[in-house]
């Protein structure tokens, strides 16, 4: 990048006329500056907190072609039961079922998250389970889209089958509290291979909610056209 613009000048036989020289300085002193924000908008870097708002609409129209998510949330209400409404809303013995939808417009933070989803290619061009497990990843935990270092992917689980694809989120982690082991308790206390545990919850997973309805919305590409359930667990 150049550090300063190819400077306005007047031609000679204006040298002279003091407001023409003031115009010609004062649009030079604004092309600089214009010149100065292009230089340190990062425009093209979405990541991070360089771009938000409207620049960041502007910049993904105009640069990638996309225009801010919109997430639709769906819930199905099942009426019919006995007392489960007012009298006479529905015949007796009757059922009724209502389809509710939401759509809310993405933040910034889910906005970035997305198109990094959809553009980042760090991480190759090969489909593996280990690369899907990354994107699933860094999703999650990467504020404003920013890539970050997740080897640990044991949260992850992904299944394929017959009916297509299965993404399970885990969120938290199960702690064995008791077991049947030898000598650690007395005998006929505990069932054969018989052991307790606890799941402890995490919040590291807060977007996994809002990777689903993502998900579930089509805004997130895949490289292939097996359906693709996502499910949270914990």
């Amino acid at each position: 990048m150049l550090e300063d613009i190819i400077r306005a000048y007047l031609y000679t036989q204006y040298n002279d006329d003091e407001n023409l020289q003031a115009f010609v300085d004062a649009y030079n002193t604004v092309a600089k500056s214009v010149y100065d924000w292009m230089v340190n908008a990062n425009l093209p870097v979405f990541i991070g907190p360089y771009n938000s708002g409207e620049q960041l609409k502007w910049i993904a129209a105009g640069i990638y072609g996309v225009s801010p998510p919109i997430l639709i949330s769906s819930k199905q209400n099942i009426y019919g039961p006995y007392n489960a409404l007012t009298f006479n809303t529905i015949a007796f013995n009757g059922r009724k079922v209502v389809d509710k939808s939401e759509q809310v417009v993405a933040s910034d933070d889910l906005f970035k998250r997305v198109m990094t989803w959809n553009f980042y290619k760090g991480d190759g061009f090969y489909f593996t389970i280990p690369w899907l497990k990354r994107r699933v990843l860094r999703f999650l935990t990467g504020v404003d889209g920013v890539d970050v270092v997740n080897d640990q992917r044991w949260s992850i689980s992904v299944l394929f089958s017959s009916s297509g694809a299965t993404i399970s989120i885990i969120k938290g982690y199960r702690k064995l509290t008791d077991s049947a082991m030898f000598n650690a308790s007395t005998f006929n206390t505990r069932a054969f291979s018989q052991r307790s545990s606890v799941l402890i919850k995490s919040t590291e997973y807060e977007y996994a909610a809002l990777f689903k309805q993502a998900f579930d919305s089509g805004l997130l590409h895949m490289p292939f056209y097996q359906p693709v359930t996502v499910t949270i667990v914990g």
